[in-house]
């Protein structure tokens, strides 16, 4: 129940998209309606997409994708175990394009196999989605 300059109503709620919410419904004892249209300025990260377990053959690449959303944009960074991927090894490559972040394993062995997580942070909080790399010895091994 709201009250609106003495006058009460019922609130009701929709939203749209992640950052925009729509408020209507707003009816008065003279059955008027309200309706009032606001942007969300700031949210905490949230993994839209979070990426699955993924079983591939020796010497395979592998690619776990996501999409985040968060205002502002929550800085993102992929992990194998506690270990934070970088990609001056060359066995990894880390690429993002609107909201959409993946972590690509190139020539995959057996030592790549574990666990992998994506981490999400900007100044309203952090997010984070797990998953699995299963690695099968190959053809012919």
């Amino acid at each position: 129940m709201l009250s609106l300059w003495g006058a009460s109503g019922v609130l009701e709620t929709t939203q749209p998209s992640p950052n925009q919410a729509q408020v209507s419904g707003l009816a008065s004892e003279e059955s008027e309606d309200v309706k009032i249209d606001f942007q969300v300025t700031e949210m905490p990260p949230r993994f839209v997409v979070p990426f699955a377990d993924v079983e591939v053959t020796e010497g395979s690449e592998v690619v776990f994708e996501c999409v985040v959303t968060g205002t502002p944009v929550p800085v993102v960074q992929w992990f194998k175990g506690d270990t934070c991927v970088t990609t001056t090894s060359g066995k990894y490559v880390v690429s993002q394009k609107e909201g959409l972040h993946s972590l690509k394993v190139l020539n995959v062995d057996s030592s790549d196999g574990g666990s992998y997580h994506c981490q999400a942070i900007n100044r309203l909080g952090e997010a984070m989605c797990k998953g699995s790399l299963i690695v099968r010895k190959g053809e012919g091994a």
